[in-house]
């Protein structure tokens, strides 16, 4: 387990945590709830859970994420390279920069 000092030394959770009130707003306007797991040491993992009966296709919620970290190289590859996990969870890798990414796990719309 990593101690409090490990996060201290990092400023990727700092970054992380700066970008998540934009991250969860996008979510909501696509109807699903957002949660952060993790020590955001490394990446930033995130859930996303179809919240509401009008709840858009995962793609549209990538798309609203991925709008507000901006332009990047890596932004069209984004909406095409997902696998899908045990009980039906979709998981993207959402590049920001280098080695710098989001791994967003979508519980879709059933």
């Amino acid at each position: 387990m990593k101690n409090r000092n490990d996060v201290f030394k990092n400023q990727r959770s700092a970054v992380y945590a700066v970008l998540y009130n934009d991250f969860r707003n996008a979510a909501l306007d696509c109807g699903y709830a957002l949660a952060v797991h993790g020590s955001m040491l490394n990446d930033m993992d995130l859930i996303a859970v179809a919240w509401t009966e009008e709840s858009k296709p995962h793609p549209e919620l990538v798309k609203a994420i991925s709008d507000c970290i901006g332009d990047t190289i890596w932004k069209e590859y984004h909406f095409k390279q997902y696998e899908v996990r045990p009980h039906g969870r979709i998981v993207y890798t959402l590049s920001i920069y280098g080695d710098w990414r989001i791994d967003l796990s979508v519980i879709p719309p059933k």
